[in-house]
């Protein structure tokens, strides 16, 4: 009697084990980044898109080639904003490790997509998507350096120098230069 139930113990604890070890199919892990402004403290304010990495603006000036975008806070003009190093964008950031003082500054172009993408044709896209660089607006990229002024579920297409396509859905935004905007964003 000991041994059947030693038995039926160990299989009854394999199979638990076995139905709880599964992985269940989880969704696609969400790229979400935090970019904090210029005078942010406590969140880094620069991303290397392909890395999928953001740095402080100390850690972006080691690493200039990687950098693609970034966050500044400019009152009345574009609060809180993203851009590119080779925006051309000067007075904004201090110190020697301010972006118009690097030696390569990769331009990042941004336009609002080709058509009218609601949050929930945001969502529905997946990283790898071919669709992604169709919605990049070349024909609106002479003036568009930057998006700007950035409020919740505004959706922008972006070309990196890299030739990375991407799109962006604005989650979050606390204005101000020690501000931040947060982003889902997903890649061709």
């Amino acid at each position: 009697m000991k041994t059947k139930f030693l038995g039926i113990a160990a299989i009854s604890f394999l199979l638990a084990f076995c139905f709880t070890g599964c992985k269940k199919d989880d969704p696609e892990p969400k790229n979400i980044v935090k970019l904090g402004a210029q005078a942010n403290t406590s969140v880094g304010g620069f991303l290397s898109v392909s890395e999928k990495k953001v740095y402080t603006m100390q850690e972006a000036f080691q690493n200039q080639e990687k950098i693609d975008i970034f966050c500044f806070y400019e009152e009345g003009v574009n609060n809180i904003a993203i851009a590119g190093p080779g925006t051309g964008i000067d007075g904004i950031f201090t110190g020697d490790a301010a972006p118009q003082n690097w030696d390569v500054k990769n331009l990042t172009r941004f336009t609002k997509p080709t058509v009218d993408l609601t949050v929930a044709d945001f969502d529905a896209l997946k990283d790898g998507d071919a669709i992604i660089e169709t919605y990049f607006n070349a024909e609106q990229t002479s003036g568009y350096k930057k998006a700007k002024d950035l409020k919740i579920n505004d959706i922008y297409t972006f070309k990196t120098e890299g030739n990375i396509f991407g799109i962006i859905k604005v989650t979050a935004v606390q204005q101000g230069e020690t501000g931040f905007v947060e982003f889902e964003y997903k890649l061709k």
